[in-house]
């Protein structure tokens, strides 16, 4: 990036942040922090007014905006891309909100951009089937984040029980097709994982929360720590012909792949895996196109799984 983008862009990302520290800058961009400085000075002496000092952080006074900022083609395009996206994975809220901001960046964007988008809106799409449709509860779980105001819900539980909470909301994540909302829960004093869509009621409560909770993705990492830490894996080895490799590649990463081999008739794979049920069931599919090499545990457990699949059908 040279000098004239990276200052203009330095300038668009000031105005994305209250205090902005340089050390941030030059993260985002690749550049020292004597070069960082050398920017901030050269947006100063060009009339910006950018309040601030090195190690402290720096922002733009109030009041102060840049006029519209035009999107080139490609920025377009991955906004383009994201709408579809989102479309796929939230609310119906949520895209429509998403709709109504996209409108207006096509309001401002170029004919020749705006035609770009006009033929390939109908040339993105996602095919994926749902299952379910996300709760309509995303929207007010970002407000409640972001005013860190205490909310109150009636959940059900995975047993059908049901419960109410008064939460310390901290952050929402998408895993495996499902928003999941991470809270401090006050009833249990604790941090605790809520799947969106088992919350009933939802209701933001005017009362807000002082307390300065962990970080969403602290959160996160605390929690894969805790879970590897509790699991027992096992090394497995498997052969698989050439015949099935596709099939294998497609599903690999979900069994705890580590490495491949590729030999001349077949590519052998190596796992790490704390269940060998799971691993037993998923190799059983592919018959005498995939061989165990280790553990013979899994071996032993594939055999008892084909005989009983065996003595089913007699």
């Amino acid at each position: 990036m040279n000098k004239f983008d990276r200052v203009i862009s330095t300038l668009i990302l000031l105005q994305t942040k209250k205090i902005l520290k340089a050390s941030s800058i030059s993260e985002r961009f690749g550049i020292s922090l004597r070069t960082v400085y050398r920017d901030i000075s050269t947006l100063k002496n060009a009339g910006i007014p950018i309040i601030g000092d090195p190690g402290v952080g720096y922002s733009i006074m109030d009041g102060y905006r840049l006029p519209p900022i035009m999107f080139n083609e490609e920025e377009a395009l991955a906004l383009l891309t994201a709408e579809k996206f989102i479309g796929d994975i939230t609310d119906e809220t949520t895209q429509s909100s998403y709709s109504g901001a996209m409108m207006k960046i096509k309001a401002i964007l170029r004919s020749t951009d705006k035609q770009s988008l006009e033929v390939l809106e109908d040339s993105i799409a996602f095919s994926h089937f749902k299952w379910w449709e996300n709760k309509s509860y995303l929207q007010d779980l970002f407000k409640s984040i972001a005013a860190k105001k205490i909310i109150k819900i009636e959940y059900q539980k995975a047993d059908k029980s049901i419960s109410n909470r008064l939460l310390e909301p901290i952050g929402c994540y998408y895993q495996y097709s499902n928003w999941y909302l991470v809270a401090y829960c006050q009833n249990r004093q604790a941090y605790r994982t809520f799947k969106i869509n088992r919350i009933l009621q939802l209701r933001a409560l005017d009362q807000q929360f002082d307390a300065e909770h962990i970080s969403l993705q602290m959160y996160i990492d605390q929690q894969t720590k805790a879970w590897k830490e509790q699991q027992q894996f096992q090394k497995v080895e498997v052969a698989f012909n050439r015949s099935v490799l596709q099939h294998a590649e497609n599903r690999k990463y979900y069994f705890g792949f580590v490495e491949q081999v590729e030999e001349k008739e077949v590519v052998r794979m190596k796992f790490l895996n704390s269940s060998m049920e799971i691993v037993a069931r998923w190799l059983l599919q592919f018959g005498n196109q995939a061989t165990v090499l280790a553990p013979q545990a899994l071996q032993s457990r594939i055999k008892e799984l084909a005989t009983e699949l065996y003595e089913h059908y007699q």
